[in-house]
């Protein structure tokens, strides 16, 4: 793999520009915040054909703290599970170069399968998936409960519970954790995340919310398991600030992960959009982590 290059120079202003927005969030006491400690990331959904040096190169030059790598979907980063140790090993070097963290891997793992050889090769791939998190650095794996099945019954929900035992346990000596999506597919809301919640032992299972926007119920059903958020289209319309809310929220808790930005055009994302996007939700970050 190439060394990573500067290729879009026109954005390589990020001290400046993260500087500016937390001033004007904070009533001019930036420094108070420097580093808010929710960070922002983008999922490769919105750069699909951007081989990695790009994608890190602008990652660093856009003001984005990192990037959630997106498995088995095509993408051009050609990241999987199946990658060398070699590639694995040069694209980790790659991130810590440039100072920036692969904030997750995304997959499609399911845990929901009614049938049991199914069920079984989805927890292999989770596995395999936790030790590519593992050797990149990223600290959580996003694993879906799915499975085909219309709505989480209470046999379903003690299969998903179990099947996050079994790879919690798997990946606890690494310190990589895996996350359940929630408010997707058959975890629509704070009621099915807490049908799950509630059944798993491990300490090493987390919650992913996807959405900018979380009410009492699915905070109070989350707070003790959030461990990273997807936003969506939503957040590209300037007047949306939903962040300043949840990021208040997190302050609450002491949260220190990513709210990553899932973009699914089927095409990349135009780089001012995403320029423009990351200096907006950082500066509704400092904003809800400012507020008293």
């Amino acid at each position: 793999m190439k060394r990573v290059v500067r290729t879009v120079d026109v954005f390589s202003r990020r001290r400046f520009l993260e500087a500016a927005v937390l001033t004007a969030a904070t009533g001019g006491t930036a420094q108070a915040f420097a580093t808010p400690p929710m960070k922002l990331s983008f999922m490769t959904f919105v750069c699909p054909n951007w081989p990695i040096d790009k994608i890190v190169a602008f990652a660093k030059q856009a003001g984005y703290d990192g990037v959630e790598i997106r498995v088995d979907v095509g993408h051009r980063h050609d990241i999987s599970s199946a990658s060398s140790a070699e590639s694995r090993e040069a694209v980790r070097r790659a991130f810590q170069e440039a100072g920036i963290e692969v904030a997750a891997i995304a997959t499609s793992v399911h845990f929901a399968s009614p049938k049991a050889e199914d069920h079984k090769k989805h927890l292999e791939a989770a596995k395999a998936n936790l030790d590519l998190a593992r050797d990149l650095g990223a600290p959580v794996v996003r694993i879906f409960a799915g499975g085909g099945i219309p709505k989480l019954t209470p046999a379903a929900a003690e299969q998903i519970a179990a099947a996050f035992d079994e790879v919690g346990e798997y990946a606890k000596p690494t310190g990589v954790c895996p996350v359940l999506e929630c408010g997707h597919d058959i975890i629509k809301g704070a009621d099915e995340a807490a049908e799950v919640i509630r059944r798993v032992r491990t300490k090493n299972f987390g919650a992913l919310w996807n959405s900018s926007k979380m009410d009492d119920a699915t905070f109070d059903a989350l707070k003790g398991r959030i461990r990273h958020f997807h936003v969506h289209d939503e957040v590209l319309d300037p007047q949306n600030t939903d962040l300043v809310d949840t990021a208040r929220r997190m302050k609450t808790i002491g949260y220190r992960g990513y709210v990553s930005l899932e973009i699914i055009w089927g095409k990349n994302v135009p780089e001012a959009i995403l320029v423009e996007t990351a200096a907006r939700l950082k500066q509704q970050i400092a904003r809800g982590y400012s507020a008293l």
